[in-house]
């Protein structure tokens, strides 16, 4: 998985030989939406820290847009998106801004009556700091500043009520310190089944193999083993179950989801960790305002890592949110969003709770 640069040129060579004869006008103008967001908010434990927390208020800037342009000679698609959010604090002058961009753009084409194959591009940006303190006399933070190019394939179809989706892709992490940078190839298997008019059933096998550059694996004690850098492998299971009936007379979506994921060392197992997750999310609205609340938990435990007492590491996180928007007029909105996000670990130093209030207006 070295060859990342490789993959990124063989994927636009894929993707413009599915072009075809789309290329010509594949920058014709076509159908899009966007908006953008500003706001003013508070969160409590800026930097997620257990015994060092920073609490700030902060300015919200945000943009999002979607742009499609379709092909009636060859029934193809072209679909771009773009996402940029932005937090300013305003508490002290060493709390640096909170920043994710994502850009993707991909293109899809029928090859058969019922199977269609999509090949895209992804760029992700992310800048964030979170505590590492481990004396109050000492306060300490690190800024986490990353980015993440990707290529993928994805292929579509159906059969009857059933509908399967098989994907795949490549893409490597950078950071500002390269020993931490690694490569990932994922992949997964999706299969949809239609309950009646208004539920379906999903279950998905995932997974993926990830290379570090220069990290040093561990041995099952923790001690580093230089000579080997390190790499993992995961697979997953996913099941959920959707629906599109009104609850409570408001239309919505309805989404419950179980996930368990395994991951391994590949070479001494210090890694290794097994972890359950649950969520819950809906989202809905009448003509003039819409919801969404969205509910989740994850339990996690070490299969090798040890606590000071000795035990082996675990830690469960509950995170929720909830977002409310109301129209004022075609073409503006305010918008409110209470998030928490909490976790517990019998590990020193990764217990935290941190809220967050946000109120603002949305231009659409």
């Amino acid at each position: 998985m070295r060859g990342i640069f490789g993959a990124w040129l063989l994927g636009c060579v894929i993707v413009t030989r599915m072009l075809g004869d789309d290329i010509e006008d594949a920058f014709d103008v076509g159908i899009g939406e966007w908006s953008a967001s500003a706001g003013y908010g508070y969160r409590e434990n800026a930097l997620f820290s257990e015994i060092a927390p920073v609490d700030s208020t902060f300015g919200y800037v945000s943009f999002e847009g979607i742009a499609q342009k379709e092909f009636t000679q060859t029934g193809g698609d072209w679909t771009s998106m773009a996402l940029l959010d932005n937090r300013h604090y305003f508490q002290g002058d060493d709390l640096p801004e909170e920043t994710f961009g994502l850009l993707l753009t991909e293109y899809g084409r029928y090859l058969t009556i019922d199977g269609r194959l999509t090949g895209g591009l992804q760029y992700v940006y992310f800048n964030q700091a979170f505590d590492a303190t481990f004396d109050v006399l000492d306060v300490r933070q690190i800024v986490v500043q990353a980015q993440e190019p990707k290529v993928y394939l994805e292929w579509e179809s159906f059969f009857w009520q059933f509908g399967y989706t098989a994907n795949a892709g490549i893409s490597r992490m950078y950071f500002e310190d390269p020993d931490d940078d690694y490569e990932t190839l994922d992949w997964e298997l999706e299969l949809d089944y239609l309950i009646g008019d208004s539920w379906s059933l999903i279950a998905a096998l995932n997974g993926f193999a990830r290379d570090y550059t220069d990290r040093p694996a561990r041995e099952i004690s923790g001690s580093r083993v230089d000579s080997i850098a390190l790499g993992t492998d995961q697979t997953g299971v996913e099941l959920a179950l959707e629906s599109s009936r009104p609850v409570f007379g408001i239309a919505g979506e309805l989404e419950l989801v179980a996930d368990f994921e395994a991951r391994r060392d590949r070479h001494f197992g210090y890694y290794d960790r097994d972890r359950l997750k649950y969520g819950i999310e809906w989202s809905g609205g009448g003509e003039n305002w819409n919801a969404r609340i969205d509910l989740g938990y994850a339990k996690s435990d070490y299969n090798h890592q040890r606590v000071e007492d000795g035990s082996l590491r675990s830690s469960s996180d509950w995170v929720w949110s909830v977002e409310f928007e109301r129209d004022l007029s075609e073409s503006w909105a305010t918008f409110l969003r209470v998030d928490r996000d909490e976790s517990k670990s019998n590990e020193t130093f990764f217990s935290y709770e941190a809220n967050t209030v946000l109120l603002g207006l949305r231009f659409k």
